[in-house]
Formats: structure tokens, C-alpha cells, sequence
């Protein structure tokens, strides 16, 4: 597996994102001024991240993604470890990431990986997402939830 650095003049890999964001509305909003990390196996993109600085202190992760075939093999934690490094290289101390309260599966992975829950934004779904209705685990997306995990230089 090696790292490659998504070339904005190529065209990004939607399928892939859109495992993680149903918009492209909404990558297309973040995607040109991330940092955007693949993972590649066999000439094959298997994950992918976008970092999105929010100041000099914050990177947001606007998108994380693994090919459905190479979930549960570990490659989501190592996605999150390219972004730990990314961000102590870069002088980030903090990074923090945004999921539904449905998302109960990405709730469990951020806080195994040192994330702590921060905030709810209520009918943050049902706003920006406005001819979607997402379900997830049986259950209705609508609250966003926010998770921050500090970073060590």
C-alpha cells in the first residue's frame, strides 16, 4: 500500500467520497480546498481522507472513505493515522470530525480512536440536507454530532 496525493486537476473519485457524503453538492463545497490523502493497493484507490484546515490550530475531516471490499481490515484506522501525523507535522493541535447520530458504527470508530463527542447541532441533517431523508441503523439522521480529538507535536 502506498500514500498518493489527490491531483485536483484530475477528476476526484465521487464514487469512493460519496460512501461517506451523499452530496456531491456538498463535496464539491470542500473538496478544492482539502488536503487529500489515498490510499492505494493494486493501482486501486482503498481509502481515502480529505483534511480541511479550520485555522492554524484545527483540521477538519470532511471525508473518510474505504472501498466497501477493504472495510474491517483496518485501512479506516489507517487513514486516521495518516491525519494524526498530517496534522502534529503541520502544527495542528486539534482535529475534529462530523457524523450523524445515526452513524452509530462511525461513532464507535472515533471514540475507539481517542475522538471525545463535543457537541450536538440539532436538525443539522434535515437543513442541509433538505431532499434527503437519511437512514441509518433503522434509525432517522438528523443531528449532527461533533467529535474533537487533540493532537501531540
Amino acid at each position: 500500500m502506498n500514500w498518493t496525493i489527490w491531483n485536483k486537476s484530475q477528476p476526484a473519485p465521487l464514487e469512493l467520497l460519496m460512501e461517506a457524503d451523499p452530496s456531491e453538492k456538498q463535496i464539491a463545497k470542500y473538496l478544492e480546498a482539502s488536503h487529500v490523502f489515498q490510499l492505494v493497493d493494486a493501482n486501486e484507490i482503498i481509502g481515502i481522507i480529505c483534511l480541511l484546515p479550520l485555522n492554524k490550530q484545527q483540521l477538519e475531516i470532511m471525508n473518510i472513505a474505504v472501498q466497501p471490499s477493504k472495510r474491517n481490515q483496518g485501512v479506516g484506522k489507517i487513514l486516521l493515522e495518516k491525519a494524526f501525523d498530517y496534522a502534529a507535522k503541520n502544527g495542528f493541535s486539534a482535529i475534529i470530525v462530523k457524523t450523524g447520530n445515526s452513524s452509530i458504527d462511525q461513532l464507535a470508530f472515533y471514540q475507539k480512536n481517542h475522538f471525545r463527542m463535543q457537541q450536538i447541532v440539532p436538525n443539522y441533517f434535515t437543513k442541509h440536507y433538505p431532499d434527503q431523508t437519511i437512514i441509518e441503523n433503522g434509525i432517522a439522521c438528523l443531528d449532527q454530532i461533533i467529535l474533537l480529538k487533540e493532537i501531540k507535536s
